[in-house]
């Protein structure tokens, strides 16, 4: 399968009837040209330094794409998993269409109440109880507190941390927190279900109910995206992939298919994408022309200061009048001295 027909499989419906079904189905999830840039080496200096550099040297940006190009579409009840290398851009796809960043370029459209696995127990205060922190977690996802009020029970229970719920949460642990955080979550009725290496928590039987739990969602027609690196969980879960390399799509397809050929990459050293994610840029002359000005009005208030400094100087030495507060204080100290002088003589007196 070539990388080009396989893009090409990722609009077309498997071999299943229950695929074809969903074929039909609107798109809920479309993405169109989509980029996310951050700038490298990034930092704060002094202005003057930064003007005279961006005015004067080859002042450059460098920048990194973390997603570049990106194109797919994701109809109502898929489950797509995304999949590939530490860094290849998966769970920033994800954090764009839950809505924590925003494109650089392109359009990312999702229409539907997204529930986010991105990092559980994010957002819990560990002076608060599991019980507050419930309340406060299903609020953040956008839980009325009559709602939340009333699965409270079905939470807690799904948690099994009945006998801890009402200690603060700084007191348990990182797996506790993690359960804790993946029952409010699992909790909302999602339309768009996003799920960032979340099924890893706990023991092998929470592991195991958080499984039964996603394949809940699933049959109910909830649309699941899937990031993870257990690829039998992929075939398990998923109908289609997507596999990303340094920030783009190298194949979209069937699940097994692109697992199959993930393998065979990484055996053969084959997930090199076609561009490079690193992008440089000169500075546009407009910008030069305007660090020029900001320097030469820097220039031009420090001068200004100092010929205001040199004239008030010169105007003191040719007998200007001094300033009344310094006339003031003058005769001030004239009246203490003649005072001193009327207390000596009468002393002297016989």
């Amino acid at each position: 399968m070539t990388d080009a027909n396989s893009i090409a499989d990722a609009t077309r419906p498997t071999e299943s009837i229950d695929s074809k079904s969903k074929m039909d189905c609107p798109a809920v999830i479309r993405a169109n040209g989509v980029g996310k840039r951050y700038e490298m080496h990034r930092h704060r200096s002094m202005l003057l330094h930064d003007a005279a550099k961006m005015a004067f040297s080859k002042y450059e940006k460098n920048y990194f794409w973390a997603l570049r190009n990106i194109d797919f579409e994701i109809r109502k009840g898929e489950s797509v998993a995304l999949i590939g290398p530490n860094g290849a851009g998966k769970s920033t796809l994800l954090s764009l269409i839950a809505k924590t960043v925003f494109p650089t370029e392109g359009s990312l459209t999702v229409e539907g109440r997204v529930s986010a696995l991105l990092e559980l127990g994010a957002g819990f205060h560990p002076h608060f109880t599991g019980r507050e922190n419930i309340l406060i977690n299903g609020i953040v996802m956008g839980l009325t507190k009559a709602e939340i009020e009333a699965r409270m029970d079905e939470i807690i229970a799904f948690s099994e941390l009945e006998k801890f719920i009402d200690e603060p949460i700084q007191n348990y642990s990182s797996g506790m927190l993690a359960r804790l955080g993946f029952s409010v979550a699992a909790s909302v009725d999602p339309e768009i279900l996003i799920v960032d290496e979340a099924l890893s928590v706990g023991d092998a039987a929470f592991q195991e109910k958080s499984f039964q739990r996603i394949l809940d969602f699933k049959r109910q027609g909830c649309t699941i995206l899937f990031v993870t690196h257990a690829l039998g969980n992929v075939s398990r879960f998923c109908d289609r992939a997507l596999l990303l390399s340094h920030g783009q799509i190298l194949e979209a397809g069937p699940a097994q298919d692109i697992c199959d050929n993930y393998e065979a990459r990484v055996r053969e050293g084959r997930l090199d994408a076609p561009r490079l994610p690193y992008e440089t840029q000169v500075l546009p002359l407009w910008k030069r022309v305007a660090a020029i000005l900001t320097i030469l009005s820097m220039m031009g208030v420090v001068i200004g200061a100092g010929i205001y400094f040199v004239l008030s100087s010169m105007k003191e030495t040719a007998g200007m009048p001094e300033p009344n507060a310094i006339q003031r204080i003058k005769r001030l100290n004239e009246n203490n001295n003649n005072k001193n002088n009327d207390s000596d003589a009468l002393e002297r007196a016989p």
